[in-house]
């Protein structure tokens, strides 16, 4: 392997496959995804997302809508719930598994949504199976994405629908930015995918690939200013999320990618 950047972390490459990834720094956490994970360290408050998300949860939804007849649906890292909820409002079977214990408690005792605390790496029992499994944002946040993918495999029905949102390594912004690249900044990220290293790693695991492409969203602004690499941003991002109405935006940036697959 060699060296692309020392970031928060050695970030490397294999030099066989291509796939980059950080060096992990000590022994890792139990649960990294705390309360102050969602609220003040990574996301100024991520609880004020609801809104936002559930909106950019109804493009998605009738995107997905249109690619399956079938209703069942299972969102791998759903955090809070917000995506789970919008799907549930549109006559979706849901459940949702979430590696915090604390996102997965307030989806389950402030939303009343099925979700499992857990990592679909080794996943909990009581794991139905699914028309359509989606990760918003999460893949990378795995030690073993390659065991997930093949655990999702065993749970997705023949004509079933992946989806996949992860940063994608092979963008200009992160060619630009270098080792500032703003997804860097996670350490709890361990991954950074290109679409071919992606792609690749869902052919190994039974997953043929019907469509990739890079697409924006609505972000609070209390968000924006928590990851932007300005002084006082954090302080900013946590005094707008405070606020009765958080102004958002939509943003697209490139670096972000959208994969779709099938089984077979």
């Amino acid at each position: 392997m060699r060296l692309r950047y020392r970031a928060r972390a050695e970030v490397v490459e294999c030099e066989v496959c291509g796939l980059v990834f950080a060096l992990a720094a000590g022994a890792p956490s139990d649960d990294p995804y705390t309360e102050s994970y969602y609220r003040g360290d990574v996301y100024a408050d991520y609880l004020t997302t609801r809104g936002t998300i559930l909106r950019n949860a109804q493009r998605a939804l009738r995107e997905i809508e249109g690619l399956t007849t079938g209703r069942r649906l299972l969102d791998v890292g759903c955090a809070t719930g917000f995506f789970l909820e919008a799907a549930a409002g549109r006559g979706w079977t849901v459940q949702g598994l979430e590696a915090s214990a604390y996102a997965s408690a307030h989806a389950r005792e402030q939303l009343k949504l099925p979700v499992l605390h857990g990592s679909i790496e080794d996943p909990p029992p009581g794991l139905a199976s699914a028309d359509v499994v989606t990760l918003w944002d999460c893949i990378e946040h795995l030690r073993r994405p390659d065991q997930a993918l093949m655990r999702i495999r065993e749970l997705m029905a023949p004509q079933g629908v992946l989806v996949i949102t992860t940063g994608d390594f092979g963008s200009l912004i992160r060619r630009v930015t270098g080792r500032r690249w703003r997804l860097f900044g996670d350490p709890t990220h361990h991954f950074f995918f290109t679409s071919q290293t992606l792609e690749g790693l869902l052919a190994r695991a039974g997953f043929r690939t019907i469509h990739v492409d890079h697409r924006g969203k609505r972000v609070g602004l209390g968000m924006i200013l928590q990851q932007a690499p300005i002084p006082q941003g954090g302080r900013l991002g946590k005094w707008v999320s405070s606020l009765s109405w958080e102004p958002e935006l939509y943003v697209n940036l490139w670096d972000v990618m959208t994969l779709m697959a099938r089984p077979g």
